[in-house]
């Protein structure tokens, strides 16, 4: 198939490279641009679970990107959705399929909204969280560290939902399944918590630029705060009607955990086999500009519908925009675009 990736980041990067290793045909838009750099002149090369070196297909426009494109890919932090939403969706065509990865704040439900309102026939494809891992480690390297092994995902319209997964497993391998309906998927990505309570815990380190493990981080008294905001998440979906899966069950699926292993020990391991990834240095970080306003707010968001309480998660977002001297809350910029 032939692939536009919207965004040059390492997942994004990764993707490609894991999509033309596939025998796809891929083109790349970074929307600054920035991401570019020695790329425009050298191969890519991935390491770690995919090892492989192509020539990136950089496109400079939004619209070179999603022409002739069957599939396009959002891939970049939730912070930069609507503005690339907002470029690609004039140049959207009938039959093309719209991947968003991975969903925050409902942004797959604002793109189908608005392109409902120009009359496109369209499948949008909403991620419950990133295929894969994949981190920036040089000028013109990507480093993969894991490809998950079950994803779940949900699609708009519903009745297109089974032609939407055979999409994503002719894209990337049998390794997905529909959830429930959007907000299954808006309450399954594990990252905002999992980030939220790391970045707290250790908010110094990174405001002072300081190296430290992320996983070995995540230590006993961490992991029972993320354990607790996950029950908060989890309270949240049963008032729903959905079901989501725990975070002990997302890292055994990420990393292949058997049961009876708690959260700590589970990060424990992690650590001891990949001795990385490093935690963020700068706050500037997507640990917080992006998990909190798209993904903790989101939770407070769904929380309010059914009156659950949600004090950690809220909280959080306080001490945030303490820390920060700045509204969080107000930087989210899909939900109140979009219509429920």
């Amino acid at each position: 198939m032939r692939v536009a990736i919207l965004g040059a980041g390492g997942v994004a990067l990764a993707m490609a490279a894991m999509l033309e290793q596939a025998g796809h045909t891929v083109a790349v838009w970074s929307p600054s641009g920035a991401s570019i750099g020695e790329l425009a002149t050298s191969d890519l090369v991935t390491t770690g679970v995919i090892e492989h070196r192509l020539r990136v297909a950089f496109v400079p426009t939004a619209a070179e990107a999603v022409k002739e494109a069957n599939v396009i890919i959002v891939a970049l932090p939730a912070n930069g959705h609507r503005n690339v939403f907002d470029a690609a969706l004039p140049h959207v065509a009938p039959g093309q399929t719209v991947i968003v990865s991975a969903q925050l704040s409902m942004g797959a439900l604002y793109l189908a909204q608005r392109l409902e309102q120009r009359g496109v026939d369209v499948t949008v494809i909403a991620f419950a969280t990133t295929v894969l891992m994949g981190r920036r480690s040089g000028p013109d390297t990507v480093a993969i560290g894991g490809i998950r092994n079950l994803l779940e995902i949900a699609v708009l319209p519903e009745h297109r939902a089974s032609e939407g997964l055979q999409t994503c497993r002719a894209l990337f391998g049998d390794r997905f399944r529909l959830a429930a309906n959007l907000t299954a998927i808006a309450l399954s990505n594990l990252n905002p918590p999992i980030h939220m309570a790391s970045a707290l815990c250790n908010f110094t380190r990174i405001e002072k630029a300081e190296y430290w493990a992320n996983y070995d981080a995540i230590t006993p008294s961490v992991a029972r705060f993320i354990e607790a905001l996950d029950a908060e998440r989890l309270a949240v979906a049963a008032a729903h009607g959905v079901s989501v899966r725990s975070v002990e069950d997302h890292y055994r699926l990420t990393f292949g955990f058997a049961e009876g292993m708690s959260v700590a020990e589970m990060a424990a391991a992690v650590h001891e086999k990949r001795k990385g990834p490093p935690g963020p240095t700068s706050l500037e970080t997507r640990f917080v500009t992006e998990d909190v306003p798209f993904g903790i707010v989101q939770v407070i968001d769904l929380a309010r519908e059914k009156s659950v309480p949600v004090p950690l998660h809220k909280a959080g977002v306080a001490i945030f925009c303490a820390l920060y001297g700045r509204d969080f809350r107000a930087e989210n910029d899909l939900l109140p675009a979009i219509h429920r």
